[in-house]
């Protein structure tokens, strides 16, 4: 819809990396806001540590499901500028990344986990809006219809598709409210599971309505929600709730 905001010389101002960014910072914001009476300043160092990380999976994700065309032009392989992020790359990288730098740093896994809930469901949502205005995670073609509208593909072309970036934004958007009440009722480790197995949920269904899929997405989404619902259950059960 609107993948370049501005042009500054040579430079190109994209509007993925911009909202992206936003989102990032709104999210380091919440996460601060949200959990401000704890006296933890170690949680930032873990943040930020989970998205450099978590970045890095993201441009990994995206150049491996697009091998064929970075194969031939290595030197965009870094331009993370231009957009080009995987959602599943970013997820796993992260989740990696929050395991490793709590053990390293022997940090509370589920304090860390649970601060960062609210924070990852908002980026998330983010992304969906930076797939609508770039035109990335684009809905398969159909007829018109309330879930349907005019809409481009990543090359421009437009056609009657499924919005499924709005739809991905009004669902993860919806789990947030969620999220944030139960985060001062339940475990943080259930807090957290949940809060991975509603978004696995959320995109395996999106995913199902989108144009561009290759079907290890899909295989992504399955497999880390039985994983989040295995020690969401356990969670809840060593804490003796329902």
């Amino acid at each position: 819809m609107f993948p370049i905001l501005g042009r500054y010389g040579s430079f190109f101002l994209y509007s993925f990396t911009v909202v992206m960014a936003v989102g990032i910072l709104l999210g380091l914001g919440l996460a601060a806001l949200w959990r401000r009476d704890e006296a933890d300043e170690g949680w930032l160092n873990t943040a930020v540590f989970v998205i450099f990380f978590a970045w890095l999976g993201a441009r990994a994700g995206f150049v491996a499901g697009n091998w064929a065309y970075y194969a031939e032009r290595p030197s965009e392989i870094w331009q993370f500028w231009q957009g080009g992020l995987s959602y599943h790359g970013a997820m796993l990288a992260g989740l990696a990344a929050l395991g490793g730098w709590c053990v390293w740093r022997k940090r509370p896994f589920a304090r860390d986990a649970a601060r960062l809930a609210p924070a990852i469901i908002l980026v998330t949502a983010f992304g969906w809006l930076a797939c609508y205005l770039d035109g990335c995670a684009y809905g398969a073609e159909t007829t018109l219809g309330p879930l349907a509208a005019d809409l481009p593909d990543n090359y421009g072309v437009f056609a009657v598709r499924y919005q499924t970036q709005l739809m991905g934004l009004v669902l993860t958007l919806l789990i947030l409210p969620l999220i944030l009440w139960l985060g001062r009722r339940w475990p943080d480790t259930a807090v957290f599971w949940l809060t991975i197995l509603l978004l696995c949920i959320i995109h395996f269904l999106v995913d199902t309505l989108r144009g561009d899929m290759t079907g290890w997405e899909r295989l992504i989404d399955f497999g880390l929600g039985i994983m989040a619902f295995i020690l969401y259950k356990n969670s809840r059960a060593y804490r003796g709730g329902p």
